[in-house]
């Protein structure tokens, strides 16, 4: 009996599982880069204007629903719902609150930031 083929298949399996990993990677990379481009442009190194944080947050929400990581899109999540909240902040004159809702803001940017395994200032600018 031929014991070749019994042989070959684990190193196939081996080779696929290596291949779907490698894509999901190749993934999370590519939603990282994403949301980094979203969240530097949110204003968010400063106190973004209410156009600057609803824009970001739209550009999140419509990101994060094509992110496969749990944790990373968890992590987005919560950003995009931190920057409604400094949009709703910066249309009144409460300057403690939007100091208060901005670094929220920029806490859950660094989560975001952990989740991709980058430092904050890859989105932060």
């Amino acid at each position: 009996m031929d014991l070749r083929p019994l042989l070959l298949a684990p190193l196939v399996l081996l080779s696929v599982a290596g291949c779907s990993e490698a894509r999901d990677t190749a993934g999370q990379v590519q939603d990282c880069a994403g949301l980094a481009r979203d969240v530097v442009s949110s204003g968010l190194s400063g106190v973004p204007t209410q156009a600057e944080a609803e824009a970001a947050k739209q550009r999140l929400d419509d990101r994060v629903a094509g992110i496969g990581d749990q944790t990373l899109k968890d992590a987005a999540g919560a950003l995009s719902d931190r920057l409604g909240e400094v949009a709703e902040a910066v249309r009144g004159t409460d300057r403690a609150l939007i100091e208060e809702k901005v670094a929220a803001a920029r806490e859950a940017a660094g989560r975001t930031a952990s989740a991709c395994n980058v430092d904050v200032s890859q989105f932060l600018g």
